[in-house]
């Protein structure tokens, strides 16, 4: 198997990427530290490493299959790219998609659910909410749980966090690493492109079915 050689610095929670087994195309990367992503928020997960990569390289970062099969957790910009020369520090933006809506059909479909709210859960109001926890994510947060809770009151947990809420810990596999190669394109203007190489005809997505 041909390696190329990558220069890795590794900050305070960061660690080294690692192929789980003989022959895996991607590497996995690990949070830096502990974080929650609350349901519609969109964060950077920091990994506290910087890379050096070969001219010509990119790393391309793609979701674990295990983590979107079993989780709302998402990387909206899939695959993500590192360029060659790209020296600061690697972070994964992760998205948590799970929609509160969806409750009511996630019952239905397993009743236990409505057990472990009850037991873990407790309905609360905004005040209350603000009291219990500063939100950490994005600014606009509390604009959507206002909006929320002026629908129905809003399920958190003990932490006071709403439900459907994502915990990733400290050194949790959360993506994987391809390294690719690339070639750069030469645009050359012409006034017609129909004429160059073989136009198979037909529109924008016309092989669909």
């Amino acid at each position: 198997m041909e390696k190329i050689q990558v220069y890795i610095e590794i900050n305070e929670g960061g660690t080294v990427p690692a192929y789980a087994n003989f022959n895996d195309a991607g590497a996995d990367v690990f949070a830096s530290r502990d974080i929650a992503i609350r349901p519609m928020e969109c964060l950077v997960i920091p990994l506290n490493i910087k890379v050096a990569l070969p001219d010509n390289i990119e790393m391309q970062v793609r979701p674990r299959s295990g983590l979107s099969l079993k989780t709302d957790l998402r990387i909206p910009n899939s695959p993500g790219t590192v360029d060659a020369g790209y020296r600061d520090s690697v972070g994964i933006i992760m998205q948590n998609t799970y929609n509160i809506s969806n409750l009511p059909y996630e019952i239905l479909a397993d009743p236990t659910i409505l057990e472990k709210i009850t037991s873990e859960y407790k309905l609360t109001t905004l005040e209350r909410l603000i009291g219990v926890q500063e939100p950490t994510g994005s600014p606009s947060y509390l604009n959507v749980l206002q909006a929320v809770s002026s629908i129905s009151p809003i399920i958190v947990d003990s932490i006071g966090n709403p439900y459907g809420t994502i915990y990733i810990g400290k050194g949790m596999k959360i993506a994987q690493l391809v390294f690719n190669e690339y070639k750069s394109a030469e645009f050359i203007m012409v006034d017609s492109v129909a004429s160059i190489g073989t136009d198979r005809g037909g529109g924008f997505g016309s092989t669909g079915i």
